[in-house]
């Protein structure tokens, strides 16, 4: 499923909203600032990444959703944006690095791997593998779904499929890449 920005901004839009709702939480001074990064990864992240498997994100969108990570932040440390403060020294302040993009990288090499073991079905293995019979209109390729999971790692389809054979090979692997891409 190729994300559409309409489809992009209502998750962004029901995260932020997630977010506003906790404004108490963000503005509670006896809550120290560590719990308030799980807090926001927990309830407002997991919103936004409901269903971000199947995304196939072009790069304007890895932007919004970079945008909208130093937003949360931003959010719960009460930051301004007329303070004119830098992403970096945001992060720094927090002591995180940027993985919302990491996260939805390993949702999508995860569920890769249940595709590919056929835990999903013979059906989703084969629209995976699957050419579609007929005439297509001469325009330039549109970026599927397989291409991220085989930038993000630099192996081909075949060597993919061969390795999440191996549960256990397959999540160290998902652990690699997915810390290498935050």
């Amino acid at each position: 499923m190729e994300i559409a920005p309409k489809k992009l901004k209502r998750c962004i839009a029901l995260a932020r909203q997630k977010a506003v709702v906790l404004a108490s939480i963000w503005k509670d001074r006896n809550i120290k600032t560590a719990m308030k990064v799980k807090v926001m990864k927990s309830m407002v992240w997991a919103v936004f990444q409901y269903r971000g498997e199947g995304w196939t994100s072009k790069k304007s969108d890895r932007n919004r959703i970079e945008a909208f990570e130093l937003w949360c932040w931003r959010k719960m440390l009460s930051i301004s944006w007329q303070e004119h403060r830098t992403n970096d020294s945001i992060l720094i302040e927090l002591g995180v690095e940027r993985e919302l993009m990491g996260r939805v990288a390993k949702l999508k090499l995860q569920y890769f791997g249940y595709i590919t073991r056929g835990s999903a079905g013979q059906l989703a293995l084969t629209v995976l593998e699957g050419i579609m019979e007929g005439l297509r209109h001469q325009s330039r390729l549109r970026r599927q779904w397989i291409h991220h999971i085989e930038e993000w790692n630099g192996c081909e389809y075949i060597q993919l499929k061969e390795m999440s054979q191996d549960r256990v090979q397959w999540r160290r692997k998902i652990s690699e890449w997915s810390s290498a891409s935050e």
